[in-house]
């Protein structure tokens, strides 16, 4: 049975300011011009599409937002008008249902907004959960990959009778995460419709500090909190620093069986929305910590959540991770007369394919970093990939090009289950289908048949003509390479990083990637929404099985492996020290 959609404007009544309902087709934005003249929080939501909002002042925009992904989800905006300053708010469909064409928008202003209760009966759990699996076996070429119909069956099983047993969204929400973690694959995502703070109260009842996972360790990681910087957290209102890192994994996902991105994430992503899933807020947070080796307690009152997002955003160890993300790619010399130089690549999003001009900027970049090298007779060359979450195929192929002498290709086979897209009344129009003028699934199932036009044994494979062969470049390096990984090294990022492993005499470094070493679900992402919880899930649909050697050390279902795996020390963490490069230079000496 499905849930009757209920607009809940009248939570706004007893306060409202304005209310306001227009009409919103696609492609097009909507403007409205705030009535309150006093602070309020302006909510705007519809029945079919997913909506972004920006907030505007006198033609200047203040702040864009899309807090929540879901259909039926709000989008809430607080603003304090200045006198004399004209304000506008401009609302367009970021995603819609598949069936949708125009979507009723409602705008409400108000002084205050009520906490979500995403309350729902254990029928509809079970149905969502039911179709969640449905949407899995029909969609999800990498439902088994690592596990079997066995494992499948046995945790869906156990996953029914949880959902009968839920008491909110919350509940129901853990159980999906769980399943959509467990199939294996880093591009699955399933999320609440609405943010999760707005579930959560308005009281002072957030964490007061804030915390970093440093190789099993979870640090106090803000200036600004009442336990020292860097001081090592034992234990939180009762739960150990190890059961935190063991449930936080559980949100985050990876290929295969990798668990360093899964366990470090959390703490830098989900403390304003998961920990307190998990964990609960609280009036006070009795907190065990170690510093300079003794063991100490204090019990510390809750804040508000303004006040931890506050936190959160200024915490100490983003300094340096600025640093190090603020290029999307760089070329420089590492020390004084030390003869080794770093090609730092932070993402391959910057082009689209090889007909965007950015991707033949690209090119000259590394025709002119091959200049450098050549000219100067360097023999040591750093690959440094550390948060690179991946992007365009495109560009690291363009890179692999440069460093190695053997043709390759993007993998050995790559298939989905299908070329006619199914169960699209769930389906999510989203914004990477819209931006490549794809509106409805006649236009997805096209552009499927185009790249994957025969069915074999029940697959579809990638045509032959999109999986060329490419040939090294006139120029390769031919001296030592280092190839720098973390925990966050993604898709394309780790697709680079197998191949350099696979086929260079590179020395890795660093931590097992999120991304997988022989094989992966990629390319292609599917988003469908379940019927009444409004939660959404997606995948990626296609199976690449990735050009990589078999190697003693890489596994099945493992990241890529560093040959040197980093650990940082307390110290080096107050000191923001680049361990890698540490290690670089140590490597070198040896």
């Amino acid at each position: 049975m499905t849930r009757p959609l209920i607009i809940p404007l009248l939570l706004f009544l007893n306060s409202a300011y304005a209310q306001t309902h227009l009409e919103l087709k696609p492609g097009d934005t909507l403007k409205y011009s705030p009535q309150a003249h006093k602070p309020s929080w302006i909510s705007v939501q519809s029945a079919d599409a997913n909506l972004g909002i920006a907030l505007f002042m006198d033609g200047k925009k203040l702040k864009e937002q899309d807090d929540s992904r879901g259909i039926k989800s709000i989008e809430r905006l607080y603003f304090t008008p200045e006198k004399g300053k004209k304000y506008e708010v401009k609302i367009w469909a970021k995603s819609y249902l598949e069936k949708s064409k125009i979507a009723k928008v409602s705008i409400a202003e108000s002084k205050s907004v009520p906490v979500l209760n995403g309350q729902f009966n254990s029928d509809q759990f079970v149905e969502d959960l039911r179709t969640f699996r449905l949407i899995r076996e029909k969609a999800n070429s990498g439902l088994y990959v690592y596990r079997s119909k066995k494992q499948i069956d046995s945790i869906y099983q156990q996953a029914e009778a949880e959902a009968r047993n839920s008491k909110n969204i919350f509940d129901f929400y853990k159980i999906i995460a769980r399943l959509t973690g467990f199939e294996g694959s880093c591009h699955n995502y399933t999320d609440l419709p609405n943010h999760a703070s707005y579930y959560l109260t308005q009281k002072p009842e957030y964490l007061p500090i804030t915390l970093k996972n440093i190789d099993g360790r979870l640090l106090q990681d803000s200036k600004e909190a009442a336990i020292p910087l860097g001081a090592e957290i034992l234990s939180i209102n009762g739960v150990s620093a190890k059961e935190m890192i063991g449930r936080f994994s559980q949100y985050y996902f990876s290929d295969g069986y990798s668990m360093p991105y899964k366990e470090t994430t959390g703490f830098e992503r989900g403390m304003l929305d998961k920990f307190y899933m998990e964990f609960g807020n609280h009036k006070n947070y009795v907190i065990r910590y170690k510093w300079n080796g003794a063991v100490k307690e204090v019990s510390l009152e809750g804040i508000p959540l303004e006040s931890f997002k506050k936190l959160q955003e200024s915490r100490y160890s983003l300094a340096f991770d600025k640093k190090l993300l603020s290029e999307k790619y760089s070329f420089s010399k590492e020390g004084e007369g030390e003869g080794i130089y770093r090609l730092s690549l932070r993402g391959f999003d910057f082009a689209t394919g090889k007909e965007d001009p950015a991707y033949k900027k690209f090119s000259v970049f590394l025709d002119q970093m091959m200049d450098t090298l050549e000219k100067e007779k360097i023999q040591n060359l750093i690959i440094d990939l550390r948060g690179n979450t991946g992007g365009t195929g495109a560009l690291y192929e363009k890179v692999f090009s440069y460093l190695t002498q053997r043709p390759f290709r993007d993998s050995h086979y790559a298939y989905t289950q299908f070329n006619e897209v199914p169960l699209e009344e769930k389906l999510i129009i989203t914004p990477l289908f819209l931006s490549n003028g794809v509106q409805d699934k006649n236009g997805l199932n096209a552009y499927l048949k185009q790249l994957y036009p025969k069915s074999v044994q029940g697959k579809y494979y990638w045509a032959d003509d999109k999986n060329p062969s490419v040939l090294p470049n006139e120029r390769t390096f031919k001296g030592q390479l280092y190839l720098l990984v973390d925990q966050r090294v993604a898709s394309a990022a780790s697709h680079l990083a197998s191949l350099i492993k696979s086929y260079t005499n590179a020395v890795v470094i660093g931590k097992e990637t999120v991304g997988g070493y022989y094989e992966h679900n990629g390319h292609l992402p599917l988003v469908y929404e379940l019927p009444n919880t409004g939660i959404q899930t997606g995948f990626s649909i296609v199976h690449v099985i990735q050009d990589a050697q078999n190697l003693p050390d890489q596994k099945r279902g493992q990241g890529i492996i560093p040959h040197v795996t980093i650990q940082q020390t307390d110290q080096e963490f107050l000191d923001q020290t680049d361990v890698y490069l540490k290690k670089v230079a140590e490597l070198r000496k040896q």
